[in-house]
């Protein structure tokens, strides 16, 4: 049975309000230091669920996980646009959302001991950002030892940036009230003398994990010590193959002589026309599909015209002079059906005057000179080309459409401004027009690591 967390006592009730003060008008960054088993997870979670006045994040964070995993499970809880990039930093992100925010953001992380440097230098940063009128809180936990490497570490004017606060031992009398009280809630009744409990207690370091892990002895006794084979299982199985390879020995040393002598198998030479002629049998189907491939190829040669790169990314289909409709695939899944149709085609003989030539292609990425100066609006971040297309088809009939790579991300930008406050307008009004969220203006000075692309990709995403 487990107790931790049906009960808050008068000390723990007392940091939550002190740590909510702090987080509410100090301009610090927040650190809650304790021992394991201090009921650190216990205090930030109610610090996160007993206050209405802010908008509370609270993330565990997870051995070996990535800064975006973090980035994404903190703004998950913050902002309801679904459309931001875990890739950027925390407080570039929370700069943009800030102005419709309508409470101040608190930021609560539990085991920030396993976050990376880069992160606790965001968190200290996000100190430094306000929100809905007050500046965005920040608290983390972490072990008592933790705290203690990480502030000699830190420059004079970063460590001026930390507030820690520490979580104090249960006095004796408090033991005794979480002892009884949680005793009172398992519903059962263990023979154990007051003197006995109280003896006991005064010996602990004061954390409310001992008090838990007396109790669960006091009801359920020391566990049995389950004897288990699995420690033995490889000498077992060493053991077994030993006698059995010296049983195979006796057998075979039992055995008369004449009964294992060998015929000796004599093979043909590999010049020998034997060896040529099975080998002529085994490869006469590969030497036959390979002429035809190559005959097939050689007519799709003929057939194929090379196709205008812009008219693919952009939806035209140029028209040759003999007025014959070209069809220019854009996925991996209609180049191979052109293939075959191009076969069909020419095996059933059909009149070059009114035949569909279908051109295959790989579409490629090339880079577009982008501007330097000005600004844009970027009104999509996806990581899948489905995404990436519904997007396109969503706002067709924009004028100014760029699709750029960053990373593994297509971004989708619109038009091209010389000021800020005409690229805001137009991107109100493409929210208000195609029911967009919250299109983000950007300038294309802080576009350097992205390229612009000329055409969609067949296998750059995985679908």
């Amino acid at each position: 049975m487990t107790f931790q967390g049906l009960v808050l006592l008068p000390s723990q009730e007392a940091l939550i309000q002190r740590l909510h003060h702090i987080a509410s008008y100090s301009d610090q960054l927040l650190v809650l230091s304790g021992a394991q088993g201090s009921g650190k997870t216990t205090l930030v979670t109610a610090l996160a669920t007993d206050f209405d006045e802010s908008n509370a994040a609270l993330v565990i964070c997870p051995m070996h996980a990535d800064n975006a995993e973090i980035r994404r499970k903190i703004l998950v809880q913050l902002i309801s646009s679904p459309i931001f990039d875990d890739d950027i930093p925390l407080g570039e992100t929370l700069l943009r959302v800030a102005p419709t925010q309508t409470k101040p953001l608190h930021i609560i992380i539990d085991d920030a001991h396993l976050l990376s440097k880069e992160l606790w230098a965001e968190c200290i940063i996000l100190n430094q950002i306000q929100c809905a009128g007050k500046r965005i809180a920040v608290t983390l936990t972490v072990p008592s030892s933790f705290l203690a490497d990480l502030l000699p570490q830190l420059p004079e004017q970063l460590r001026r940036q930390v507030l820690p606060v520490s979580i104090e031992p249960l006095t004796l009398p408090e033991r005794e009230a979480l002892y009884q009280t949680l005793l009172r809630y398992s519903d059962q009744n263990p023979f154990t003398p007051r003197d006995i409990v109280r003896a006991q207690l005064e010996t602990q370091t004061g954390t409310p994990q001992e008090v838990v892990n007396l109790l669960e002895l006091a009801l359920h006794g020391k566990p049995k010590p389950n004897f288990s084979w699995k420690k033995y299982k490889a000498l077992s199985i060493s053991f077994v193959s030993v006698l059995l390879v010296l049983a195979a020995w006796g057998v075979v040393t039992q055995l008369p002589h004449s009964g294992l002598t060998l015929e000796p198998i004599t093979y043909p030479a590999m010049d020998s026309p034997e060896f040529l002629a099975h080998g002529q049998h085994r490869l006469a189907l590969y030497f036959s599909q390979r002429a035809e491939q190559l005959r097939l190829s050689q007519i799709e040669a003929e057939e194929i015209v090379p196709p205008d790169p812009l008219a693919s990314f952009h939806g035209e289909t140029p028209q040759m002079e003999s007025d014959i409709p070209i069809q220019s695939p854009i996925d991996e899944a209609s180049s191979k059906g052109a293939t075959v149709a191009s076969s069909s085609a020419t095996s059933a003989s059909v009149k070059p005057k009114t035949a569909e030539v279908k051109i295959t292609q790989n579409a490629t990425l090339m880079t577009l000179h982008k501007p330097t100066k000005g600004y844009t609006i970027q009104v999509a971040s996806v990581s899948q080309l489905r995404s990436l297309r519904s997007t396109l088809k969503m706002i067709e009939g924009v004028e100014g459409v760029r699709v750029a790579k960053y990373k593994q991300r297509w971004v989708v930008f619109v038009g091209h401004y010389s000021n800020h406050q005409s690229a805001q307008s137009a991107a109100a009004q493409l929210a208000k027009q195609y029911r967009l969220e919250q299109p983000w203006v950007r300038k294309w000075a802080e576009l350097r690591e992205y390229q612009l692309q000329e055409s969609l990709p067949n296998r750059e995403i995985s679908e």
